[in-house]
This record gives structure tokens, C-alpha cells and sequence, in this order.
């Protein structure tokens, strides 16, 4: 029985993700990520800024917090173009 279930969660995942790859995101989807990954990095920018001259006490972590999210948006961007070079599956 343990066999069965193991075989079925490997093979609903590698559907999954073949699923995902095959499959690009609505244009509706692309268009608004591509808009978010033109500006973020200005907000980012212009927020870790203001962290800094207000003198905030948790700007560093605010700061890393903005960089990662920013990261994260550019990946995504890449992703809903098509561009999975150096990426696995849909999480990735």
C-alpha cells in the first residue's frame, strides 16, 4: 500500500510540473508582473532611502525584506516570459 501511494505522489507532481511548464500564465497575468517588475526596484530603491534618513530602527531588516521582494518579482517576471533557464518546475 505504501508502494501505491509513493507512486501516486511521484506521478501527481511530475504532472504538475509538467503541467506548469507547458502552460504559460494568461497575458492578462504577464502584462501586470511585467508593470510590477518595471517598479519595483524604483519603490525599493526609494524606500530603503527614507529607512535610512528617518533613521528607522529596523531599516536593515526592512531593507533586506525590499531586496528579496524584489528578487522574488524578477523572478516571477522571468518565469511568466518563459524564460526557465537554470529554473526547476514551477516553484523554482
Amino acid at each position: 500500500m505504501k508502494k501505491v501511494i509513493k507512486w501516486c505522489i511521484a506521478l501527481t507532481l511530475t504532472g504538475a510540473l509538467a503541467g506548469c511548464q507547458a502552460s504559460p500564465p494568461p497575458a492578462g497575468i504577464q502584462e501586470a508582473i511585467a508593470t510590477l517588475n518595471r517598479y519595483t526596484p524604483e519603490y525599493v530603491a526609494e524606500s530603503n532611502a527614507a529607512l535610512e534618513k528617518a533613521g528607522h530602527p529596523d531599516r536593515e531588516r526592512l531593507a533586506g525584506i525590499g531586496v528579496r521582494l524584489q528578487a522574488g518579482v524578477e523572478a516571477l517576471d522571468r518565469w511568466a516570459n518563459g524564460d526557465t533557464q537554470g529554473q526547476e518546475g514551477c516553484g523554482q
